[in-house]
């Protein structure tokens, strides 16, 4: 599981993320390219850049043509490397965003819990993360983690503290 990245998005920011990201995943190289989609902000490439080796990333961003709240179009455009259109997207991480501020009201600016510290913040993701990808099911009665071979049951609450708390 990701450590979520908690505050303004910033080179600063941008850049420790998309190190966290080099971490967990096999080293790309030229021949096993690292795939990235995003909704383009501008900190992004030049940290992909300094992160990843020179040809070993495939990098591409998708822009909403928005009127108001209703989204008309959607633009999908490689920016370094190659991507064939079809696979560029951010629709699973548009989706656990709209699942966050749906369920959790200190995501909703306009409420009166939203969060004005980071460290708060930070643990009710870490909490949320932990509900959403172990114990709701989202796909034929699956959660995420089952859904990756990650855990083999619906987990509940006594699951999570005990199998985290004490593996630390």
């Amino acid at each position: 599981m990701l450590r979520p990245v908690v505050g303004k998005w910033n080179e600063e920011s941008c850049l420790n993320f998309w190190k966290e990201i080099s971490k967990r995943f096999v080293p790309a190289t030229a021949k096993y390219r690292f795939n990235a989609c995003t909704d383009g902000n501008k900190q992004n490439l030049p940290a992909l850049k300094k992160v990843f080796p020179n040809g070993a990333v495939n990098y591409a961003k998708v822009k909403k043509i928005r009127r108001g709240e209703i989204v008309l179009g959607v633009i999908r455009k490689n920016v370094l490397g190659y991507m064939p259109i079809e696979e560029i997207g951010i629709r699973h991480i548009d989706g656990f965003c709209a699942r966050l501020r749906e369920r959790v009201s200190r995501y909703c600016r306009r409420s009166k819990t939203f969060s004005k510290k980071r460290t708060p913040f930070y643990y009710h993701l870490i909490l949320f993360e932990a509900y959403n990808n172990f114990i709701e099911p989202y796909i034929e009665k699956q959660t995420p983690c089952m859904i990756e071979g990650i855990a083999s049951k619906i987990w509940d609450w006594d699951d999570i503290f005990t199998n985290f708390y004490h593996s630390k």
